[in-house]
């Protein structure tokens, strides 16, 4: 709930007259304290609160005839996020509730016809199986769903057969929705990483010297950020986010992937990586 509550500000600050309605899509744990907090934070916007029971009441219709679907949804947890696609029936622009908007933007949804997602300086597709498949399929490479704008209807037949056929695993350490994503959109464009960006783990920003649009704090890592954000007000100069094409996944950047989280299970490799972020910090702090 702590960055929850920055998100919403600054998002609304930021787009007030930009976006007709912020929906606030929740896991249920909200008190009527959060909802009051949270909708006075909303600087005018409209607004409304959608619960999971919103959601479950849509989504067993659509996933009605998909059963691997309804499994795959069953399970809950992390894949709660992909309710949103799949019970959205006209296009909408995403964000996660731990992104701090820095300033105006006035071109998040593009042309309003082309989908758009982040992207990261990596592949990060942890779930996908049969890895042949994936290389053959044109599957854009490094896409991130922290933020993105999604202009098509969901594809049920498509992630139907990608579960079917075995080529992703739910139960695999690390699975996220994103390589689902990129599988089921692989028309879309990319947002610049420099514009919607992403944090890197031991850095430590001066949120009113960065000239992105937003920025991303995955995994808690807007800890340390807290006592600027209690402060932070967003710039008001308007900012174009700059947009690129994908490029395909291929089976080299699968297999150094798959390289990658076998050396983040030993306790001995990390210990490299872990160092080069204390040292890129500190070189960073001190320009």
């Amino acid at each position: 709930m702590p960055i929850a509550r920055h998100a919403v500000r600054t998002f609304c600050i930021t787009h007030q007259g930009l976006f007709c309605e912020l929906e606030i899509h929740t896991d249920g744990s909200l008190t009527d304290k959060d909802r009051s907090e949270l909708g006075e934070l909303t600087a005018g916007m409209a607004f409304r609160f959608v619960e999971p029971t919103d959601r479950q009441v849509i989504l067993e219709k659509k996933i009605k005839g998909f059963p691997a679907i309804q499994l795959l949804m069953s399970g809950r947890g992390y894949f709660s996020k992909l309710e949103l696609p799949m019970v959205s029936s006209e296009p909408y622009f995403y964000f996660d509730s731990d992104i701090v908007w820095l300033r105006p933007c006035r071109n998040l949804i593009g042309d309003g016809i082309q989908n758009l997602f982040s992207t990261e300086t990596w592949t990060w597709y942890p779930g996908i199986r049969k890895e042949l498949s994936w290389a053959m399929a044109s599957v854009p490479r490094r896409v991130n769903s922290g933020f993105y704008y999604l202009a098509d209807p969901f594809p049920f037949e498509r992630l139907e057969r990608l579960l079917t056929k075995k080529m992703y695993d739910p139960e695999a350490p690390y699975a996220t929705d994103q390589e689902i994503m990129a599988y089921l959109f692989p028309e879309m464009l990319l947002y610049h990483p420099d514009d919607l960006m992403r944090s890197r783990r031991g850095m430590i920003y001066n949120l009113h010297q960065l000239q992105a649009t937003a920025i991303h704090f995955p995994g808690s890592m807007w800890e340390p950020h807290l006592s600027q954000l209690n402060g932070f007000r967003p710039a008001s100069q308007t900012k174009e986010v700059r947009y690129s094409n994908t490029v395909s996944l291929s089976l080299l950047e699968i297999l150094r992937m798959r390289l990658t989280i076998g050396l983040a299970g030993s306790r001995w490799s990390r210990l490299p990586v872990q160092w080069g972020r204390a040292i890129r910090s500190k070189l960073k702090q001190g320009k």
